[in-house]
């Protein structure tokens, strides 16, 4: 009897067992029956990238240069080329005439200053404000070595651009190439970016700028023909070479109470200035430059027949830079001084 007890109880069990475990399955399959569907988990999404601005490079307007050929007129052993580098090239042929060390890295010193205009005018031209009180003197811009060439700008001067550039190839004041740095870039520092870049724009290889005047810097240095690349571009704009080819400039210009101050400045490069002997009809600009390191060096634009000429002369020592510039007339042009 108890074992039929027991028979029945577990039998009881088994079905109840069975009736569960099928409708475990049917619960299972009635989405799928139905028309349901189930949601996987939801997989953690990575965060998007975050977009990074790309940064812009410079804009300048374009000066095409064509490829320079070598046409030499004379040896660059002549003796009477009495320099340590220089590049003698017609800029309109696009010839270089004279070639002595001319891809030799060497100190521009104040030759610099012809980079640091050609970005200013380039800017006030294209701002229309060359002729507007924008370059404002500033306590930074009087941040240079202390035996820096200047004109003696104060604090809260207010110059136009026309002046400053005046001040800077003329007298080749360091605060004033300063000025014309900030004016343009906002800082001296962000300036050299922008010389640099204009560098390479005009195929430059042998040259970078560590500052806008070119005083002495291991890391600051140029070519005698990188030069004449620059003196090319500089040539361009007509108010630039008028600019450097003007003996005497007077100023007038406000400080920072707004009075009147008046300066006069004059060229340091006297191929420009007819009283002088060095003087040169051929000269239409030029920019003078010295340092202890660089030696002497200079930039002379010329123009003969219509055809536009950079004499840039390099390391040179007292008396050798204009001999070499009365060589270089008498060998291209014939020309000779009484």
């Amino acid at each position: 009897m108890k074992r039929n007890r027991r028979h029945r109880r577990n039998t009881f069990i088994r079905r109840r067992l069975f009736v569960g475990l099928a409708m475990i399955g049917l619960l299972a399959i009635i989405p799928a029956l139905i028309g349901f569907k189930q949601e996987a988990e939801p997989k953690p999404v990575a965060p998007a990238a975050a977009a990074v601005p790309v940064k812009q490079g410079p804009s300048f307007p374009e000066i095409p240069i064509k490829p320079w050929t070598t046409q030499p007129l004379v040896s660059p052993d002549t003796a009477e080329l009495l320099v340590g580098s220089m590049a003698f090239v017609n800029l309109t042929d696009g010839q270089v005439l004279i070639d002595k060390n001319g891809a030799d890295r060497v100190f521009p010193a104040s030759t610099t200053k012809l980079m640091t205009a050609l970005l200013a005018y380039e800017k006030a031209v294209a701002e229309k404000e060359l002729d507007q009180n924008v370059v404002i003197v500033k306590k930074s811009t009087l941040d240079i070595p202390w035996d820096s060439h200047i004109v003696h700008l104060a604090v809260g001067d207010r110059l136009t651009v026309r002046q400053a550039l005046y001040a800077t190839l003329l007298e080749s004041g360091n605060d004033a190439a300063n000025s014309l740095a900030e004016y343009v870039s906002g800082s001296t520092n962000e300036f050299v970016e922008l010389m640099n870049a204009r560098a390479q724009v005009l195929g430059l290889t042998g040259t970078q700028f560590r500052n806008a005047h070119g005083y002495s810097d291991p890391n600051h240095y140029t070519t005698a023909l990188d030069m004449a690349r620059i003196t090319y571009a500089f040539g361009t704009y007509p108010e630039l070479v008028e600019i450097a080819g003007t003996y005497e400039y007077e100023a007038k210009f406000k400080d920072a109470a707004g009075n009147q101050k008046r300066r006069w400045w004059y060229h340091l490069g006297s191929a420009v200035n007819e009283r002088s002997i060095h003087y040169s009809k051929l000269v239409t600009a030029t920019k003078t430059g010295y340092t202890d390191e660089s030696g002497y060096t200079m930039v002379f634009l010329m123009e003969r027949d219509g055809k536009q000429y950079a004499l840039v002369t390099m390391q040179a020592k007292s008396g050798q830079t204009f001999p070499t510039m009365r060589s270089v007339e008498k060998i291209a042009f014939n020309l000779t001084t009484e």
